[in-house]
């Protein structure tokens, strides 16, 4: 047994050598992700910053501007914003999107430095007479690394000249703001999320594979290391305190001693942490993704906008959601064939908690209201009825009917919001007894495959929601416990990691040294 022992402490101590700085990073960087994250445009923001939609400035219908725009393929979604205080339809279509004003019919052609500047001056009035172009990116930069340039073209980057050193990114093929940094967000962004996932431009841009691979593979190698780590620490850990002379659990001293006891407290947690974390990877396909599928969102909402079935105009529905308040972007969209406009409305922000408790409450973000379309007079749909949810479901799954139907007023254990916006409520939940074990959520309000759960996802869900971010029942509900215990924990972590660097520095030193001095004497003689 001691010699198992040896050779395990052997393989522990230089693969900590290794290491143990990533797991400092990983721990650190993690304490950071807590409260911040990555820089971001968000959707809340986006809506906010738009001007309202005039009704009398939209002069084209949907079909209309598809034809003067020459759009040849059927539009997979219609959307109606605004570009510059004008009314515009993006029709996205197979291999890319196209944007048409709807006042006058005109094709958006390619946006230039200068109007790059102005559309942002248009969403930060404030920064008027600041803003300055930098330069045009037609590949990735730091914060930009999931933009696809193939299909939204350069990107103009816009510095806003305030007191945040805000910049902004504005699309070329669209107009559209994708991205807003700041000095503040790019520090925290490369502190946390940057650090933690190795996120390098280089790395994760350039070479997406190799990069992959090294995420996979080091957690394995931090997945072993740990459990080396926890055998040794419990066989050379003694209850009768058999050290030095009755005085002591551990036989170590020093960095040794802590970094044991640092081990036993908190190397469970450790282990779990990278397992998880390893899991975000998806390796090898271990677990089954949920969905939704496009063939199960397609039975619901169609294959293709049917233009032709949306006889009232978006200005008539501009109207009718005036009465209730200021639509500024409308999507074209379809329930079981029956087509519907929906306008995005703004929940309150102001009281929003943070990203990792607020996706367990419900509401908070960004909810559409809906308006008959197909109606001689539109009107406010009023939610969807469970009736309707339910053939809706079965529709997605084939015509199978599911073996258990249950109308949510909450979350339950798989349906919460995990971007932050809250949960999307009422919500019909079926249960299917397919070969995957298919679980449905359907949104009541507006009629959509919110979330679709299968047996992989829902173990996976777990094993990496429920150990990396701690997402259990009776913690995630009581948020001052979540923070707290995710700081210990990690605290217990980040101390068991520097322990280790410091022994690790201590040997490397003590071996440099033991080389240096012969070659040292050599030369004295």
């Amino acid at each position: 047994m001691k010699r198992i022992i040896s050779a395990l402490m052997f393989v522990h101590r230089y693969l900590g050598v290794a290491f143990c700085l990533i797991f400092v990073i990983w721990f650190a960087s993690g304490i950071v992700m807590i409260y911040k994250r990555l820089p971001e445009y968000s959707a809340e923001e986006r809506l906010a910053r738009l001007p309202p939609l005039n009704a009398a400035a939209v002069r084209f219908t949907p079909a209309e501007a598809m034809e003067a725009g020459n759009v040849g393929q059927p539009a997979r979604r219609v959307v109606l914003t605004s570009l510059r205080s004008r009314p515009v339809y993006r029709f996205v279509v197979d291999g890319g999107a196209a944007t048409v004003f709807a006042d006058d019919g005109s094709y958006l052609e390619p946006v230039e430095p200068e109007a790059a500047v102005a559309i942002a001056v248009d969403a930060f009035p404030e920064s008027r007479g600041t803003a300055r172009h930098i330069g045009a990116l037609e590949q990735s930069d730091q914060w930009t690394i999931n933009n696809r340039f193939g299909v939204g073209g350069a990107l103009h980057k816009v510095a806003l000249g305030d007191p945040a050193g805000t910049e902004v990114y504005v699309a070329e093929a669209s107009g559209d703001i994708v991205m807003k940094t700041d000095r503040s967000s790019r520090f925290w962004g490369y502190a946390g999320p940057v650090m933690h996932w190795f996120y390098f431009t280089p790395l994760r841009a350039e070479r997406g594979p190799l990069w992959g691979n090294l995420v996979i593979y080091g957690s394995v190698v931090g997945c072993l290391l740990c459990v080396l780590g926890l055998v040794i620490g419990v066989y050379r850990f003694s209850a009768a305190r058999r050290y030095k002379r009755g005085t002591s659990f551990t036989p170590y001293s020093g960095w040794m001693r802590w970094h044991h006891y640092a081990g036993l407290l908190f190397g469970v947690f450790t282990f779990t942490w990278v397992f998880s974390g390893l899991l975000t990877m998806t390796p090898w396909n271990l677990f089954a993704q949920g969905g939704p599928t496009a063939a199960q969102a397609r039975a619901i909402r169609g294959d293709d906008v049917a233009l032709d079935r949306f006889t009232s105009t978006p200005a008539e529905a501009i109207v009718e959601f005036q009465k209730q308040f200021q639509p500024k972007e409308i999507v074209l969209l379809q329930f079981m064939g029956t087509p519907f406009y929906a306008a995005y409305q703004g929940g309150d922000q102001s009281g929003r908690p943070h990203q990792d408790t607020a996706r367990f409450s419900a509401g908070g973000g960004l909810s559409r209201v809906l308006v008959a379309a197909d109606a001689a007079a539109p009107y406010v749909k009023d939610g969807f009825s469970r009736d309707e949810l339910l053939a809706a479901a079965r529709a997605a799954m084939s015509g199978m009917e599911p073996v258990e139907v249950a109308w949510l007023t909450d979350i339950d254990a798989y349906y919460y919001e995990r971007s932050g916006g809250g949960a999307r409520l009422p919500a019909l939940r079926a249960k299917f007894d397919d070969e995957d074990e298919t679980w449905l959520y359907l949104d009541a309000r507006d009629g959509s495959l919110a979330q679709v759960e299968v047996r992989g996802s829902r173990a996976e869900r777990w094993l990496y929601q429920g150990l990396h971010s701690l997402d259990v029942p009776w913690l995630y509900q009581t948020p001052w416990a979540w923070y707290s215990l995710m700081i210990l924990l990690s605290l217990g972590g980040l101390a068991l990691s520097l322990t280790s660097s410091v022994i690790a520095w201590k040997m490397l030193r003590a071996k440099a040294s033991s080389v240096a001095e012969p070659v040292r004497l050599r030369r004295s003689a």
